[in-house]
């Protein structure tokens, strides 16, 4: 227990750090002067480092510092390059999608449904993306509750559930007690902790022994460790490459991280945080799947994979050191989690109470949000309570989920003018509709994810309504061309 001390005391420094940092910056952007925008989305304020920091710390998670190293673990060096393939995350979201954004920056846009509703302006639109978008993170959060627990359980020896207890109270007086711009320098804040931890972790694990060394235990164990395509050839090419749909170029529809271009400050800004993301996203990949494969070395006989990273923390440093360097997953975790906690108070209030009450008060809309966060909380805690043996499957599902449903109509409402809304909605519904339905009885053929085929039917039903309708006058935001 007493190797929580130097965590706690990092978690109320970084806090108190970031909640100053914030406060310091308060003048900063271009919504400062509206109380409820400025708590919900902070001004344009994101330079290139910030935004790097920000867009990776959101992306990462639970499943990339505790899924994904179990995954590693069960699976050997296939995993780690599978993973790799969402190296280029900030190259197609900044790349592609953040000029577009940028140029439409003078609507003032608080959320990405908001976006979506002026874009459109269809009447059922943001009703089925705010449903989706709460329900998928909802799923989400709970498996960044589950990752958290079983990190202050593993390296503190504390039991599961009191450990979800104290994950679940540090993120709601995270969330509770910041808006966005708060969330996104502790986004920032958080990063560097994280690839710093990453960095002493691996190094540690090479002092038990050479890098061939290490490679000859894994072998030991099963030869199948060291294959590109896994134990038992799990991940063949379909898998692969179905992958890189559902970790990279499907991020495009990932609402917390897209939410991000509504701050960025300037091009530049852009510009510098597509080098910079990627080469942190690089080190926050391949760093954590490493460990998770050579710590088959260390400790061969886990039952269950997901408690790889605690072991290894717990095992090769001292207490006191073991509770520093687990700031480092807890870090990449909350960095998750109070992004996907924020936005999705905000969308429940922002686009589905304001639309009944339009005169609610600046003050009223913080209020409710918090109530929202509340409420969330609670219920993501309810599913966490007895947790899987692992989570990334949980994950990659609610990822894929929120992909099936917002990337057609993102990228079609910022690069084709006269796309409907009719057309959006459709996409939206069928993408929706036939992930679920491929969920349930996955695996498929070749092992190919349920993303695949959800994706092509949302795109075809989405041409499909375009070519049938009559084509009506629609609405093209400011900045488009």
């Amino acid at each position: 227990m007493t190797n929580l001390i130097p965590l706690l005391i990092y978690l109320v420094l970084s806090l108190v750090i970031t909640r100053w940092w914030s406060g310091r910056q308060a003048d900063v952007g271009q919504l400062h002067q509206d109380k409820a925008k400025r708590f919900f989305i902070g001004g344009s304020f994101l330079n290139g480092p910030m935004l790097a920091l920000t867009l990776v710390a959101t992306y990462t998670s639970a499943s990339s510092f505790i899924g994904g190293p179990g995954a590693a673990y069960q699976m050997g060096l296939g995993w780690v390059w599978l993973a790799l393939i969402q190296v280029p995350v900030a190259i197609l979201t900044l790349g592609v999608l953040g000029p577009k954004f940028l140029a439409m920056r003078s609507a003032e846009h608080t959320t990405l449904i908001e976006w979506l509703d002026s874009r459109y302006q269809h009447p059922w639109l943001s009703s089925l993306a705010i449903v989706s978008l709460v329900m998928g993170f909802i799923a989400m959060i709970a498996v960044q509750f589950i990752g958290g627990a079983r990190l202050f359980s593993g390296v503190s020896g504390i039991s599961y559930e009191i450990g979800l207890g104290l994950f679940v109270l540090t993120v709601l007086a995270y969330t509770l007690t910041g808006g966005f711009r708060a969330v996104v320098l502790t986004d920032v804040l958080q990063g560097v902790v994280m690839l710093a931890g990453l960095i002493l972790l691996f190094g540690a694990i090479l002092s038990q022994g050479t890098l061939p060394q290490l490679m000859e235990k894994v072998k030991a164990y099963s030869p199948q460790m060291l294959s590109p395509h896994g134990v038992n050839d799990y991940l063949g090419w379909p898998m692969m490459l179905s992958f890189w749909v559902l970790i990279c170029f499907g991020t495009m529809g990932l609402p917390h991280t897209l939410v991000r271009l509504l701050a960025v400050k300037d091009s530049r800004s852009l510009k510098r945080g597509m080098v910079w993301g990627t080469i942190i996203c690089f080190l926050m990949t391949l760093l954590p799947h490493l460990c998770g494969v050579f710590g088959r070395a260390l400790y061969p006989e886990l039952t269950v994979p997901d408690e790889i990273m605690p072991r290894l923390i717990s095992g090769l440093f001292h207490p006191f050191w073991a509770g520093v360097l687990l700031a480092a997953p807890i870090a990449a975790v909350m960095s998750s989690v109070d992004s996907m906690l924020l936005q999705s108070a905000v969308s429940l209030i922002r686009d589905g109470v304001m639309k009944q009450y339009p005169r609610l008060s600046a003050t009223r809309q913080i209020k409710l949000t918090r109530v929202a966060m509340l409420l969330i909380t609670v219920l993501a805690t309810y599913w966490a309570i007895e947790p899987p043996k692992m989570i990334v499957w949980i994950n990659l599902a609610a990822f894929g989920a929120l992909q099936a449903v917002f990337l057609w109509p993102i990228i079609a409402g910022v690069f084709w003018k006269n796309i409907s809304g009719n057309s959006a909605f459709g996409a939206m519904g069928a993408g929706l509709i036939s992930y679920l339905a491929f969920q349930l009885n996955a695996p498929l053929v070749w092992k190919i994810h349920p993303i695949v085929p959800a994706l092509t039917i949302s795109l075809l039903v989405m041409l499909l309504i375009h070519a049938v309708t009559p084509q009506a006058n629609v609405k093209v935001l400011d900045g488009e061309s």
